[in-house]
């Protein structure tokens, strides 16, 4: 009687223990959905007030071309916040989304039946012929009809520049004016298909009397590069396996200092910095910056780094138990430290600040 008691007892301790982790896990993903919503809110509000000071300014252009029609806004690069440029590059676009829609049929659904508003920042670059806007904004316009998917958009912007023929032309510009964007390209070519899910067929039920969807499908589906292009962009390919081949090289050395549980945590943390050093040189002495791919790269950064705060936190715990209190304080206040590895410079979690780094 006593055994099966303790056996409830321990069964209503673990289920409550479950409760409270679902609880908490729950509350966690609450907070992340409010503070996307609230990040949401604020790109909202502010891509409303551009485009009617666009309006205001006669500075909303229509394109009617190649099955399309669509108005776009032309914003000034001091008008628009540099956290937006910085993650879309030179053309945006935002969604008006319904939340009865949101609720109804979920965000894919939402994005089909919200009104788009596009822009495009026409002195983003010293340089920036009309023809360019114009192709800026078929990529945004693309990203409505394909619900959001950059590939599919930028494999319709330059399909667009083929049927005109310009895209040798256009591919030159970026090369020159956006090389980062020039860059991430060749990543296109294993992405060059509409999803065949069936949520997203589904979901493309929505513009099944459009024309213009219609069109849209048949250029992205149709479009091939050159040949000549594609050798170019082989070029790019190689140079950021390159990369990648420097920085993991970085990261492994990086790792073994991490683990380290015997050297003082300045010490170890200036080692794991010098390599990481050694490594974004190493890019920089071989005339490879002009080639990364943030797409590719950033996501490396984002493993590489984490596999490496991950070991520095047990080495971190292990040093801890060696030392005594005060000596331990002492040394996590001379490496500057807080929870792992410090996060400025070449430590830094977010790689479009470690490749200002790079000369």
């Amino acid at each position: 009687m006593g055994m099966s008691l303790s056996l409830v007892c321990s069964q209503a301790l673990q289920l409550r223990q479950n409760l409270e982790c679902s609880l908490e896990q729950s509350l966690a993903i609450k907070q992340v959905l409010k503070l996307e919503l609230k990040l949401y809110k604020k790109r909202e509000d502010i891509c409303t007030r551009l485009y009617k000071d666009a309006l205001k300014k006669g500075n909303v252009r229509q394109y009617d071309g190649h099955g399309m029609k669509f108005e776009f806004a032309l914003a000034s690069k001091k008008d628009v916040p540099a956290w937006i440029y910085e993650q879309c590059g030179h053309a945006f676009s935002h969604c008006l989304m319904r939340e009865w829609d949101c609720l109804l049929g979920g965000e894919k659904f939402a994005m089909a039946r919200g009104s788009w508003l596009l822009f495009v920042i026409r002195d983003m670059y010293k340089e920036m012929p009309a023809k360019t806007l114009e192709y800026a904004a078929v990529h945004e316009r693309g990203e409505m009809v394909t619900l959001g998917d950059h590939n599919l958009a930028s494999k319709l912007e330059f399909a667009i520049a083929a049927e005109e023929k310009n895209l040798r032309w256009y591919m030159d510009w970026i090369e020159k004016q956006c090389p980062e964007k020039f860059a991430d390209v060749f990543s296109y070519q294993t992405h060059l298909v509409l999803s065949a899910s069936d949520e997203f067929q589904q979901i493309l039920e929505v513009f099944q009397e459009s024309e213009e969807a219609r069109q849209v499908r048949r250029l992205i589906e149709e479009f091939d590069w050159p040949y000549t292009i594609l050798q170019r962009l082989s070029k790019y390919k190689k140079a950021n396996e390159e990369i990648a081949s420097i920085l993991n090289i970085a990261f492994d050395k990086a790792r073994i200092f991490a683990s380290h549980a015997a050297s003082p945590l300045p010490e170890t943390v200036e080692k794991i910095r010098q390599e990481i050093r050694d490594g974004l040189r190493a890019i920089s002495e071989s005339g490879l910056k002009r080639f990364i791919s943030l797409t590719r790269i950033n996501e490396l950064w984002n493993i590489g780094r984490a596999e490496l705060n991950d070991e520095f936190i047990k080495t971190r715990v292990r040093r801890e138990e060696m030392l005594n209190e005060n000596d331990y304080i002492k040394e996590v206040i001379n490496a500057n430290l807080s929870g792992g590895l410090p996060l400025d410079n070449e430590l830094s979690p977010e790689f479009k600040k470690v490749i200002k780094l790079i000369r």
